[in-house]
């Protein structure tokens, strides 16, 4: 009887084909017009090159000339970038894959990526408006040349900024750019295509083309002020020295009018213009002398001022206390005054971010080899956020994450993506079915936690007195000789009389060979980014010709992600031999550890670096008809280096691991130690050569085992 196979119905999806929902729908043109000076000329049909809506110009000598504007946007950019950013998504490897286009743009470009986000925010916050101009070149990028319509656009190479006062454009009635231009007064204008600027804005009124700048309708505010302190600056010029009125003569008798013609009013002025400044007066009763003071002015001078200054703080968006005005503000007053730049900040914030990933993230990623039916699934897309900068929020939002993830309402990773953080990766976390898989020490971040350093071993030690899962039975297995004595009658603590802490002195889990082994063998990151390498630069040649600027910078992005790996197993390595020498790691600087593990591979593979980057430097030739020739030498000159990758990816580890057993064993006051080979099968030189440790003598990292290439002899106490 012939088989049936039940056929299960395709999911609805709401899309009408299953290839609907993946593709990438393409750009719409704007069916409402804008405010234009292009269109309705009659018989000129071609389109004019348009300036901005706003004086961008004027903004900038504002910034320039006037203190309170300057210091407010300063302090608004400062707010706006104190906690930093981070790139975040699920996809770690898309993320991972921005990150590096990122870095090769800042690398090409000339201009670290911080200082180009720190400009667009000032260019922002000045104008409203900031524009980058693209550079697109294959040979200086990481992406593909990619098909637009009918045109060919070649990856992104760097960005640039572009004075936001300095852009005209052409559009047309509908708002499309049609082509945009740099003009600077006595030089030749700069055209670029739309394709190739990106325009950041903020506060874009419908039918405009740019952003309205915040100092728009504060300028009045400025120039009031302005006018306002000017004449207050006369007022106390004028009135700074005392004016004197000096009376001759009474009604009775009145000033004398001497034979000559001349008057008692005239002789007076004579003295008053000839009397020294230190002198004084002496008069008859004829005489009066009576200093002139101004009158009250009929309005307020300090409160107008104070009126148009928070007419201008208001504006901007500031408080006087953000300004360093706190006069009688109290802590919870200054927090309140300070919440409403806060929340405009935050709110400018989501609308860049939003802008950065359809503007910059989903050309890069659409310029790279992942699938672009998947690209806006929300699992693979890539976004820029920025870190709250507000504390007491943030630890707010922190502990709620905490609360309802520990309540089982979240997932780990959703909860670190709620805070701002990428999910953890690697092993160390129990997952599956099998609670054995809680003491599964892992590789990955979750080692690193509270929960790998501290949590997991106190579940170890617990299972001693309660053992019920296959784990914590194999866990009080290995401790018979506790156990033992315990049922014996005896003390469970075999040191009851000196106590290391309050559990009495225990060594963590032994490593079995099969432990160390995957510790030290089973993954070669040095090795396969080698291989890697190797096939990418040789096929490069092989299509573009021997570029020695590129393939300098992809030996240094790869070896860099290569080191990364392999300093983090060899920490690995470093505590897997502190927990087998039984010492406490609770008790361990690691700091100064790690330092160590990290300078020494840098050291191995910075001159492997060299090594290779001089070979093909000295044995190819860039001549674009030898690219076959040049990327077989390339081949030939990897296939002779590669014993050295085998070489660092087992003896980094491995040293490592003896650095943790010979430092533990001195922590417990073990002086005396060797190194022994771990198998009867070492070889002869194992069995000659071999390092030993006196009470005086001094470890030092470099001389450790492995003493030859593949050696896996262990460091061990002696009497």
């Amino acid at each position: 009887m012939a088989e049936t196979t039940k056929l299960t119905p395709a999911k609805n999806t709401g899309f009408s084909t299953p290839e609907k929902k993946s593709i990438i729908p393409a750009t719409l043109p704007a069916p409402t017009k804008v405010y234009t000076t292009n269109i309705g000329r009659g018989r000129a049909p071609t389109l004019r090159w348009e300036v901005p809506e706003w004086d961008l110009v004027e903004t900038g000598r504002i910034l320039d000339t006037e203190s309170i504007v300057r210091r407010a946007f300063r302090v608004k950019k400062n707010l706006f970038l104190k906690e930093g950013y981070e790139f975040t998504g699920s996809n770690l490897d898309r993320v991972a894959y921005v990150k590096k286009r990122l870095q090769q743009i800042e690398v090409a470009s000339g201009i670290p990526f911080p200082i180009l986000i720190s400009q667009t925010i000032s260019s922002l916050i000045r104008c409203a408006n900031a524009f980058w101009v693209k550079v697109r070149k294959t040979e200086a990028s990481g992406g593909k040349v990619r098909t637009v319509g009918n045109k060919k656009l070649k990856p992104v190479a760097g960005y640039f900024l572009l004075p936001a006062e300095t852009v005209r454009f052409k559009r047309d009635e509908y708002g499309k750019i049609v082509k945009y231009q740099q003009e600077i007064y006595g030089k030749v204008a700069k055209e670029f295509r739309p394709e190739d600027v990106i325009h950041f804005y903020l506060d874009k009124r419908e039918g405009y083309s740019v952003g309205t700048p915040i100092l728009t309708p504060v300028k009045d505010d400025i120039r009031a002020l302005r006018r306002i302190e000017e004449n207050l600056e006369l007022l106390v010029y004028q009135h700074l020295f005392p004016l004197f009125h000096y009376q001759v003569g009474t009604e009775d008798a009145p000033a004398a009018i001497f034979p000559d013609g001349t008057s008692e009013i005239d002789v007076v002025q004579t003295k008053v213009a000839e009397m020294p400044s230190d002198g004084c007066w002496v008069t008859p009763e004829r005489h009066k002398i009576t200093p002139l003071q101004a009158g009250s002015s009929p309005v307020a001078v300090d409160k107008v001022i104070d009126h148009f200054k928070q007419r201008i703080y208001t504006g901007i968006g500031v408080s006087s206390v953000d300004m360093g005005e706190g006069g009688t503000a109290n802590r919870s007053t200054a927090q309140t005054m300070s919440r409403n730049l806060v929340d405009d900040t935050k709110a400018d914030q989501k609308e860049f971010g939003a802008q950065f990933y359809s503007k910059v993230i989903v050309e890069l990623l659409k310029e790279s080899t992942f699938s672009q039916a998947t690209l806006l699934d929300e699992p693979n897309r890539v976004y820029l956020k920025f870190k709250e900068i507000d504390f007491e929020a943030r630890q707010a939002k922190e502990n709620h994450l905490v609360d309802i993830f520990i309540k089982n309402a979240i997932t780990h990773s959703e909860m670190r993506q709620m805070m701002g953080l990428e999910p953890f990766a690697g092993d160390g976390w129990p997952t599956g079915t099998k609670k054995s898989q809680m003491f599964s020490k892992g590789d990955g971040d979750w080692s690193q936690t509270n929960y790998g350093l501290i949590e997991r071993d106190k579940v170890i030690l617990q299972s001693l007195d309660e053992p019920g899962t296959d784990a914590s039975k194999a866990e009080a297995a290995s401790r018979t000789k506790a156990t033992s004595a315990k049922a014996a009658g005896g003390s469970s603590v075999n040191n009851k009389n000196q106590p290391s802490n309050q559990h009495g002195t225990r060594s963590s889990t032994k490593i079995n060979k099969d432990n160390l082994e995957s510790l030290i063998g089973y993954s070669t990151p040095i090795h396969d980014i080698f291989n890697k390498l190797r096939e990418s630069i040789a096929s490069d040649i092989r299509s573009s010709g021997t570029k020695l600027k590129v393939i300098d910078f992809n030996l240094d992005v790869a070896f860099s992600d290569a080191k990364k790996t392999l300093v983090r197993k060899s920490k690995l390595a470093y505590r897997a031999g502190l927990r087998e020498s039984g010492a406490d790691i609770f008790s361990v600087n690691y700091n100064s550890a790690y330092t160590k593990i990290q300078k020494h591979i840098e050291k191995y593979i910075l001159k492997l670096k060299e090594d290779l980057y001089n070979q093909i430097k000295r044995h190819t030739i860039r001549d674009m008809r030898l690219k076959q020739e040049d990327a077989v030498f390339v081949e030939m000159i990897f296939d002779a280096l590669r014993h050295r990758t085998d070489m660092i990816d087992k003896s980094e580890p491995m040293r490592a691991y003896n650095f943790g057993l010979a430092s533990g064993f001195r922590s417990l006051g073990n002086m005396n130690m060797r190194s022994v080979p771990t198998s009867d099968s070492a070889c002869n030189i194992c069995k000659e050569q071999f390092l030993i440790y006196k009470e005086s003598d001094a470890i030092i990292y470099e001389e450790l085992p492995p003493l030859h290439p593949h050696c896996k002899c262990k460091m061990k106490v002696t009497n």
